[in-house]
């Protein structure tokens, strides 16, 4: 017989991979359900998995929650894999629609390749744990070896057979009836403008373009100094960058070969060194890229076309953008006294003794001084600007400028 329960349900979404925005996310909705009045808390779930210090402050939550948790791998095509079979089999009733997953639970190595002693330490902690958590919800514990040690997955049909799962329903409705309660209140809780925000900016793809921008910025501000607006955009999408790789857990190996690749680009441009320095940081940016998700867990990773669009862009900017403002910054002024300096004028009245005298350059007539006799007629080059005066020197005589 089911028993009739009933009060409101306090809802949360687990979408995606599993970040430390995830966790803060479901902490302040197991802080809302404390304050109120529910009768449970449901997590509706779809993730590849994600960071291991994030899962276990979700199934800390869930493990000491006062009030019932039902966990739902929800709607049809979803999957609990990797970090999210902790998370599902940690609620008190558990849930999966048809055509969904769970499995693949596997530790996946965050600072590169591991040795045998590592990851086999690493291995029986995650087992343990897992262990810990059926053992509380008194489900078989075997299954701990097939989803960590062999990382194998099965659909909700399957696991239900095999009595891990205690439901399958194919909605919130048909889910709850399966569960027995009444009056279904149910308050959807969504993540916050701030946990949205983060959420985005910790989206592989973006973080890494966010660290691309950050160096564009930093870089053309040193490029073309001036009123520093590239430079501020450049250091505030940097730090919003190094926020997001930190949270991504991105391999620092990769971030260095891409700043490493950024650098000989610029050497190449200031140098030119017949492409030795480009094709090099051709060579350093793609392995940086290629590697910077490389051992991040499960559903976390960086789009091959994302780095594709990002060389290209990449060049473009090196080799276009800056070589046309380091050119510019080599150009001789042409305003102001350095603009002076170089041009040719006409002499329009014969010099005094003095060696003074005026001078027609770019159709104004200015005070000159010199040092031999000049005649009226006889064609000048400015050498010099000094106040309103311009210190002139016969032209043809080799002088430089």
């Amino acid at each position: 017989m089911i028993a009739i329960l009933t009060g409101a349900i306090l809802q949360a979404n687990i979408e995606g991979p599993i970040t430390p925005v995830t966790a803060d996310y479901v902490e302040r909705v197991f802080r809302r359900a404390k304050e109120g009045d529910y009768s449970h808390i449901l997590i509706i779930i779809n993730t590849p998995g994600g960071l291991e210090s994030a899962m276990r402050r979700i199934v800390r939550e869930i493990l000491n929650s006062p009030i019932p948790v039902i966990t739902y791998v929800y709607p049809q095509g979803s999957r609990a894999a990797s970090a999210g079979v902790f998370i599902t089999l940690a609620g008190d009733v558990v849930a999966m629609a048809e055509g969904t997953n769970m499995g693949s639970a596997s530790p996946v190595s965050l600072m590169g390749p591991m040795d045998s002693v590592m990851q086999k330490k690493v291995m029986n902690d995650l087992k343990a744990f897992l262990i810990s958590i059926l053992e509380k919800k008194n489900r078989p514990t075997f299954w701990a070896d097939s989803f960590v040690v062999h990382a194998r997955s099965y659909s909700a049909r399957e696991l239900k057979e095999y009595g891990l799962i205690d439901y399958i329903a194919n909605s919130v409705e048909e889910l709850l009836d399966s569960v027995g309660i009444q009056d279904r209140a149910i308050e959807k809780m969504d993540k916050s403008t701030r946990e949205k925000v983060l959420e985005k900016i910790a989206d592989p793809n973006i973080a890494y373009f966010l660290l691309l921008i950050g160096l564009y910025g930093i870089i053309f501000e040193l490029a073309n100094p001036g009123f520093g607006v590239s430079g501020t955009i450049g250091a505030i999408s940097l730090i919003l960058a190094l926020f997001a790789l930190q949270v991504l857990s991105a391999s620092m190996a990769g971030v260095l070969l891409i700043i490493l690749g950024f650098v000989f680009f610029f050497v190449e441009i200031k140098l030119q060194s017949h492409g030795l320095f480009g094709l090099a940081g051709v060579v350093s940016f793609l392995i940086g890229s290629f590697m910077l998700y490389s051992s991040s867990p499960q559903g976390i990773g960086l789009s091959p076309v994302s780095i594709w669009v990002a060389t290209g862009l990449t060049l473009f900017f090196f080799f276009v953008v800056v070589a046309l403002a380091i050119k510019a910054l080599r150009l001789r002024p042409s305003t102001g006294k350095e603009g002076m300096i170089g041009e040719e004028g006409e002499v329009i009245e014969d010099f005094d003794e003095k060696g003074e005298g005026r001078v027609m350059v770019h159709g104004e007539i200015w005070w000159a001084k010199s040092d031999r006799p000049l005649k009226k007629g006889e064609k000048v080059v400015v050498v010099d600007v000094r106040g309103l005066k311009l210190k002139v020197e016969k032209l043809n005589e080799n002088t430089e400028v």
